[in-house]
C-alpha cells in the first residue's frame, strides 16, 4: 500500500514538472510614461530602435484588444524597428494584441526566437483601414521562446498600440538524469517491499 503511495505521488511530481504556467501583462498597473526598459514579471520589454525610448500610454482604448493602458513606439520613436520581450526561463506560448483607430491599414509581425537566436515561430497580421481596434497575434513552440519581436510597418510604422500580451511560462522538465535516478529509487522501494514480505 505505501509502495502505491509513493508511486502516485511521483507520477503527480513529474505530471505537475511538464505543467506550464499563464502569464498575463494587461499594463494597467504600469505607470504612463516613456521607458527604455520595462520588466513585469519574467518578462523585459526594450525597444530596438532609435534611442530605444518607447511609451506607456492611456490609449482610451480605439477598441478590443486594446484596453487602455497600452505599449506605442511612434511617440518617442517613428518607425518600424521592433518591440523585444525577453522572456526569463522561457515560454511555450506568446500572444500579444495589436490595434488602432481607423487612420489607416497597419501591417503587425510577430516573431519568436530561442536563445540562440534561431527563429521558432511567426504570425502577421493585417488590421484593415475601417477597424477601431483590432485582434491578436500569438506563436508557439515546442523549444523554448527565449524572446520575441514585434513590430509594425504600414503607412505610418509604429503607430499602433501594442497590450494585453500573455505567454505560457516554459515548464522545467526533468533531465534523462532525474529519470534514472527516480526510477532506481523506485527500484529500490520494490526490493525493500519485497524483503519485508518474505519475513
Amino acid at each position: 500500500m505505501k509502495i502505491a503511495s509513493v508511486l502516485a505521488m511521483s507520477a503527480l511530481a513529474l505530471a505537475a514538472s511538464g505543467n506550464a504556467n499563464a502569464v498575463s501583462i494587461d499594463f494597467e498597473a504600469t505607470a504612463t510614461g516613456t521607458y527604455s526598459s520595462l520588466t513585469i514579471g519574467a518578462a523585459t520589454i526594450t525597444y530596438t530602435g532609435g534611442n530605444g525610448k518607447f511609451d506607456v500610454v492611456d490609449s482610451g482604448s480605439p477598441g478590443a484588444p486594446i484596453s487602455r493602458n497600452s505599449l506605442i513606439s511612434y511617440f518617442a520613436n517613428p518607425g518600424a524597428a521592433p518591440f523585444k520581450v525577453a522572456i526569463a526561463g522561457g515560454a511555450s506560448t506568446f500572444k500579444v494584441g495589436v490595434g488602432d483607430y481607423n487612420g489607416d491599414e497597419d501591417h503587425a509581425h510577430l516573431r519568436a526566437y530561442s536563445a540562440a537566436n534561431v527563429l521558432l515561430a511567426s504570425a502577421d497580421y493585417i488590421n484593415p483601414l475601417p477597424t477601431y481596434g483590432g485582434d491578436y497575434m500569438s506563436v508557439s513552440s515546442a523549444s523554448p521562446i527565449a524572446y520575441v519581436t514585434f513590430w509594425e510597418d504600414g503607412a505610418f510604422p509604429g503607430a499602433v498600440y501594442w497590450d494585453n500580451i500573455s505567454y505560457d511560462a516554459a515548464a522545467a522538465v526533468p533531465e534523462p538524469e532525474t529519470y534514472a535516478l527516480m526510477g532506481l529509487g523506485l527500484a529500490a522501494l520494490g526490493l525493500v517491499s519485497r524483503r519485508r514480505r518474505r519475513v
